[in-house]
């Protein structure tokens, strides 16, 4: 059974030959999905919620789609992918997880997920030595390995080569018998704003969607994403933006010490953010804070937390206690043997229907829920369209 990891923010040509590709690597007849629900790892919002993106995957090659709770979905890259192979494994009948990555090749990542699942004392000498120098922490890392290893590791400046060092290292960490295998990615670069030919990078799709360039996707979009794309537009697509005034009346209302305990608030980063509470909008909050130290992904994450009120302590028990449920999004009919399976070897339990909850789950699961249904109301808040709530929206079925 095949596992994949992923966000489809959205689903694009490149995902249907992932997983057709995927699919031949593992030898696996059916794919199980994990992915982000209405926020993405870069800290924003996904520009067609989860339940659209959903009924994309399962057109094009996905059989069941799980949903990454929010707090792994919208953290750094470890827990991420810490958050996402957990819940692979905890479905007890996948058996391979394949990755796309500019590298193509496991043999580097293999080393280097070693070293940082391990940290041997050299490494642990090399990446202090390059904190104390003032780095951010991904670039002091980036050079300890380099100084460990002694040879260019220039591939990891590519963020799915980081992504899947993470993913191996989150195998390693959970003693996890999945086998992880990777595939190159094709043609288009991660942050490529080209589109040529019938593949092309998530970031110039979104850009081309927030221009208003909707016909030069037909060729890199399925066509049965397409039209289910242009049943529903015109209608806004939200960005950070939007949830600026939510931001502004979250700070001048919270005690500031309320605002250091949230996930990503870091050496008194929530002092430059109040300094710069008036900016007109989140994205010239965020320039004027940048720095060597915070790059824009972590600040805009960081910002994000405080609109979601996820703390420091939710990050802290779920890493160490990890997904306390599996949430399914979507099935095909044709593989409900595959939804039967997981719900009867799954190692926690499994939901199908959010009414069900209160019923299975222990009210540590149930708090972790809840921030996902406050996040999803959260999402709709602006949006001039009808707005979905969890406990009323059905499981995707196709």
């Amino acid at each position: 059974m095949l596992g994949i990891i992923t966000e489809y923010n959205p689903f694009h040509n490149g995902h249907k030959l992932h997983i057709e590709k995927s699919k031949i690597k593992t030898n696996s007849k059916y794919c199980i999905v994990v992915m982000s629900g209405n926020f993405s790892q870069r800290g924003e919002p996904t520009i067609f919620d989860k339940y659209l993106r959903t009924k994309m995957a399962l057109l094009n090659g996905a059989d069941i789609v799980l949903e990454l709770p929010i707090t792994f979905a919208t953290a750094s890259a470890e827990l991420f992918a810490l958050g996402s192979v957990d819940i692979l494994d905890k479905t007890g009948i996948v058996t391979n997880i394949c990755f796309g990555s500019e590298e193509g090749d496991l043999t580097n990542f293999l080393d280097i997920a070693n070293i940082l699942s391990n940290e041997p004392q050299i490494f642990k000498e090399h990446l202090n030595n390059f904190l104390n120098k003032g780095m951010s922490f991904p670039k002091a890392r980036f050079n300890a390995l380099k100084s460990t290893l002694n040879k260019p590791l220039d591939f990891l400046n590519e963020p799915n080569n980081i992504l899947s060092i993470e993913y191996l290292k989150a195998i390693n960490t959970l003693n996890s018998n999945i086998i992880a295998k990777t595939i190159k990615r094709e043609k288009a670069n991660f942050h490529s704003h080209n589109i040529n030919g019938n593949i092309a990078s998530a970031t110039a799709i979104r850009q081309a969607f927030f221009n208003n360039n909707i016909n030069s996707l037909k060729n890199v979009i399925p066509k049965n994403c397409f039209n289910l794309i242009e049943n529903i537009l015109p209608y806004n697509i939200p960005t950070i933006n939007n949830y600026t005034n939510i931001l502004k009346y979250i700070l001048k209302t919270s005690n500031i010490e309320n605002i250091k305990e949230i996930a990503d608030i870091t050496e008194g980063l929530e002092n430059k953010i109040i300094k710069h509470i008036d900016s007109k909008c989140i994205t010239e909050l965020i320039n004027n804070i940048k720095s060597k130290r915070y790059t824009y992904t972590k600040l805009q994450r960081a910002i994000l937390h405080i609109i979601l009120n996820i703390t420091k302590n939710d990050q802290n028990y779920l890493k160490q206690n990890l997904n306390p449920y599996i949430r399914v999004l979507g099935f095909k009919k044709s593989s409900s043997n595959v939804l039967k399976d997981l719900i009867n070897n799954a190692k926690v339990p499994v939901i199908t229907n959010l009414k069900n909850s209160k019923n299975i789950l222990d009210n540590k699961a149930l708090y972790y829920l809840n921030k996902e249904i406050i996040s999803t109301d959260i999402y709709y808040l602006f949006l001039d369209k009808k707005i979905k709530q969890e406990f009323k929206e059905p499981l995707v079925i196709i």
